[in-house]
């Protein structure tokens, strides 16, 4: 009796041990299977966090990239720009100095032209009071000369008379009546002859 209980507590202790031998092997299981499992999860946070790592290194230089383009492309335009207005400038710059050039031409044309009307103006006035001076002249000894001529005539005339005179003084006796005609006549064209000469005086003092 005493050797079956001791057998039966021994078979007792036996199974406890059993048990608590299975039940620490499906702890250390489970704590083999908990590490694995933290190893896994682990590495999967750990890979997610490269992986997001590497996504964000990825984005951040395509965003750096990006912005660098677009750094360029907006140095390029500002560049582009700049030299537009360069451009733009110079042209506005090369239109106003040909402008006033063009304009300063014109005016000096104008000028030089304004002056060679006024010297053929003042050269046609001098010409034309040349030539009236001249016509003045010319008329003055023209009429000069015509009344030299016309005294000239007078005297001749003159001349004629006192010979007509005598003439007449000579043939009174022979005929009264035709002398006396001929000397009317000759009496006639003479102060004909002084009206004339009086006439070209008042001419002369009113063209002086």
């Amino acid at each position: 009796m005493k050797e079956r209980f001791e057998r039966e507590r021994k078979e007792e202790r036996q199974k406890i041990e059993e048990e608590r031998q299975k039940q620490k092997r499906e702890r250390e299981e489970k704590e083999r299977e908990y590490k694995n499992k933290k190893t896994e999860m682990e590495t999967h946070y750990e890979r997610l966090e490269r992986e997001r790592k590497e996504e964000w290194k990825r984005r951040k230089r395509e965003d750096d990239e990006r912005r660098e383009e677009e750094r360029k492309r907006w140095k390029e335009m500002i560049e582009d720009l700049k030299r537009e207005q360069e451009e733009e400038t110079k042209r506005r710059e090369r239109e106003a100095n040909e402008r006033k050039e063009r304009e300063e031409k014109e005016r000096d044309e104008m000028k030089w032209k304004h002056q060679e009307e006024m010297k053929q103006m003042k050269k046609k006035h001098e010409d034309e009071a040349r030539k009236q001076a001249e016509e003045h002249n010319d008329f003055k000894e023209r009429k000069e000369q015509h009344v030299q001529e016309l005294k000239q005539m007078l005297e001749e005339r003159q001349k004629q008379h006192e010979l007509l005179e005598k003439l007449y003084k000579h043939l009174q006796e022979h005929s009264r009546h035709e002398i006396k005609e001929l000397q009317d006549e000759k009496e006639q064209e003479r102060e004909e002859l002084l009206k004339e000469i009086v006439r070209l005086k008042k001419r002369k003092c009113v063209i002086q």
